[in-house]
């Protein structure tokens, strides 16, 4: 069996500040929970009159091509200080991967573009069909829950109607049951002589 190599600190505290734990029990593993993630800073847009996103040449929400061709949208300007407002980064959301990001300033580099208007207003018309879509999914799924459970109501109602009608019995016409047909006569000949 491995005996376990303990420590010894001066003062019998640990470097972390805390107090050693009492004897016999072993330290507690991973130390203090840190608070939650913070917030980032948020994007400043259009705010109190002032265009932040107007040095670098684009508005909040302009479709853009980089210059390695991928398709972006603008969310705005993040200052390392909201307080002082100068030195700020535009930021966009690069449509095929979602992901934020921040891009080098598109009014010294050369190749960032805003998409044409024709693009701008397709994005509109698909996110109203995207919106008219998932209405559409959302009455189609009501109306079959409604359809099922109007279902199971008629089933209820079938069970607890009572028996007693009984379906009526097909009756044969006189002709049939009175001379059985010739091929059945021959039939039912055969069958008396090989017994």
């Amino acid at each position: 069996m491995r005996r376990r190599r303990v420590r010894h600190f001066p003062g019998g505290a640990l470097p972390t500040g805390e107090a050693p734990p009492p004897a016999g029990m072993p330290p507690k593993k991973g130390g203090k929970k840190k608070a939650g993630k913070k917030k980032g800073n948020t994007y400043f847009t259009n705010e109190d009159g002032v265009e932040h996103c107007a040095p670098f040449g684009f508005a909040p929400g302009d479709l853009i091509d980089t210059p390695l061709g991928l398709r972006a949208v603008v969310l705005g300007v993040k200052y390392a200080f909201p307080e002082d407002l100068t030195g700020g980064v535009l930021w966009v959301r690069y449509a095929l991967s979602e992901k934020e990001a921040p891009i080098e300033n598109p009014s010294v580099l050369t190749g960032y573009k805003r998409a044409s208007a024709t693009e701008h207003l397709w994005r509109e018309v698909d996110k109203l069909n995207a919106a008219a879509a998932g209405k559409q999914r959302a009455r189609d799924a009501d109306d079959a829950r409604k359809r099922s459970e109007e279902a199971v109501e008629l089933a209820k109602m079938e069970k607890s109607l009572p028996q007693t009608v009984k379906k009526p019995a097909v009756k044969k016409p006189a002709e049939e049951v009175a001379a059985p047909s010739t091929t059945e006569g021959k039939e039912n000949a055969n069958s008396k002589a090989r017994a």
